[in-house]
Order: C-alpha cells, then structure tokens, then sequence
C-alpha cells in the first residue's frame, strides 16, 4: 500500500506500530530526503497478506496521522 501526505515527524516505527495492527508486515519503504534527513512525505508498506492491506486501507484512508490527513491506497 501507498501512504501519502505523511508529516515530517513519522518514522518507521510509527508506520510499524500502526499499521502492523491490521497485519504481518513484510517491509517498509519510507524513502528519506537525503539533505535533511526526513521522510519525503510518502511510505510503501507491503503486508504477507492481502486481505491485510485491504482492511488497512479501508480503517486508514483520509485518517489523521500526526495532526495530518493522510492518503492511503494500492
């Protein structure tokens, strides 16, 4: 799944503890920007299962995420 519009202040680990809620997490990709050393406000989970995503995308999608509304699809 894709996660947009994430705040500067979200790291891995919050990715983890939130979103491995809805499931087994396989991996995390939540690029960085090089000169400041923050996320680029976009993340990439990808769940074992699919069934997983889909329930996180569903409970996630237009939640708030650090005071921010995030975006969260395939």
């Amino acid at each position: 799944i894709v996660i947009e519009q994430l705040t500067k202040n979200v790291n891995e680990g919050h990715l983890r503890e939130i979103f491995g809620s809805y499931g087994p997490i396989k991996d995390i990709k939540l690029p960085l920007n090089p000169v400041f050393n923050v996320n680029r406000g976009t993340a990439y989970i990808l769940y074992e299962e699919i069934e997983d995503a889909e329930r996180a995308i569903a409970k996630m999608h237009e939640a708030q995420l650090d005071g921010a509304k995030i975006l969260v699809s395939v």
